[in-house]
């Protein structure tokens, strides 16, 4: 009886949890106040894996942003021919490896090790990615706020199609729920895995230690969840600049689901006893951004949560019946709190219209756990299909982002 109690409030505590959050934020805005002088050197790096021409609009993105101090490593991995480039400019380097690598980690470590000395900061990307021109200006600045690490605002490239709509529903709801929100509140943003930038010898530091950890298990599954613990564990704030915005694709297929959610779910179990750590730490300190951050990675994942919620109110019929009520009112305020921060969060109608076919995305959720075990012994890259360049997506999509304008002029 006690166990379940215990376990049925922390489930109630993590149904409230975004709901609560969601409505403290909405009260506090992002306030800017960077030296006006300060001009970093960002090293871009994209890694490529097997596909040769899904990198290049971001490429040709990156090159026409208008902010000069960069230069772009495009690092070409498991490609049997040379990498044929339709894009030649002094700013880009491309990095082909003889010996195939197979591994982002390494990718990233190599990027790093082949990089100019004058860069001091490194803003990852995926080579589905997209950026307007403004992208690296907009972080720029909140490194001159003295932000080491900085997420930018990562959102769907393509939204149509049943499983890209509802893989951007739920890209709309973690960008404000997990990156602005805890910003928001004096925390720190999560790092999506891409659009995000730090000081470069941070994560040199970081993906060194990631190597250690390939060669001992053979694969990293997502070094971006140990890089913001680590981050947050050593006392840095991550910042999420919402007008630096970067598309994503998303996935198009239901086979697609389960081997990312795999991926996901298998950093989540991975990562979960170093986040608990990391509470701990906070909690001695006193620390709000480690307490605050530690416990909001430890929420379980959706569908996860929403099962066991379930589960307990049906085991609650015969142990305590009273708490039935208790979680279905708070399955109810989650659901109340779903639609909420994707309202805050200004989501498309487009997006909004895949909420009845949320089940369809849940059922390949499910199958993801399935792949939990493989994921831990392979990273189970994720094919791309939408290759489109920036201009004719910012020119269509630019109007969802009209209240972030100020932010970006």
């Amino acid at each position: 009886m006690v166990l379940f109690e215990i376990i049925t409030w922390i489930c109630c505590f993590y149904l409230l949890f975004p709901l609560i959050s969601a409505i403290m934020a909405v009260f506090r805005n992002d306030k800017m106040n960077p030296e006006p002088e300060f001009a970093t050197d960002f090293a871009c790096v994209i890694t490529l894996y097997k596909e040769s021409e899904i990198a290049w609009p971001l490429v040709r993105s990156l090159l026409k942003q208008d902010y000069p101090h960069f230069h772009i490593y495009l690092v070409a991995d498991g490609l049997k021919e040379p990498l044929n480039a339709p894009v030649t400019d002094a700013r880009l380097t491309i990095l082909q490896p003889d010996n195939f690598l197979h591994s982002k980690v390494s990718s990233l470590d190599l990027a790093l090790r082949s990089m100019k000395e004058n860069h001091r900061h490194v803003v990852v990307f995926d080579p589905d990615n997209l950026v307007p021109a403004h992208f690296l200006r907009v972080v720029n600045q909140y490194h001159a706020m003295g932000f080491k690490a900085v997420q930018g605002k990562r959102i769907a490239k393509n939204i149509t199609g049943t499983y890209a709509a509802l893989d951007a529903l739920g890209e709309y709801y973690y960008d404000f729920a997990v990156r602005n929100v805890p910003y928001l509140l004096g925390s720190s943003s999560t790092i999506a895995g891409s659009g995000m930038s730090m000081e470069r010898e941070i994560y040199r530091a970081n993906i060194s230690n990631e190597l250690l950890v390939l060669k001992e298990k053979g694969v990293v599954v997502a070094e971006d969840k140990s890089l913001q613990l680590q981050l947050v564990g050593h006392g840095h704030r991550i910042a999420y600049a919402g007008a630096a915005i970067i598309f994503d694709e998303k996935v198009t297929a239901a086979q697609q689901i389960g081997r990312q959610r795999g991926r996901w779910l298998n950093s989540y179990f991975a990562q979960l006893p170093l986040s608990l750590r990391l509470l701990l730490k906070g909690i001695t300190r006193a620390d709000w951004n480690r307490i605050y951050f530690a416990i909001m990675v430890s929420m379980p994942p959706m569908v996860m949560l929403v099962g066991a919620a379930l589960l307990l109110a049906t085991l609650a019929l015969w142990v305590k019946w009273t708490y039935f009520f208790l979680i279905m009112g708070c399955l109810s305020l989650f659901a109340l709190g779903f639609l909420a921060i994707l309202t805050f969060n200004k989501t498309p109608y487009k997006v909004l219209k895949a909420i009845p076919k949320i089940p369809l995305f849940v059922w390949g959720q499910l199958s993801g756990m399935l792949h939990i075990r493989k994921a831990s012994k392979d990273f189970m890259a994720t094919t791309h299909n939408e290759v489109m360049d920036i201009e004719p997506l910012w020119e269509q999509r630019k109007g969802e982002f009209q209240h972030l304008k100020q932010r970006w002029k």
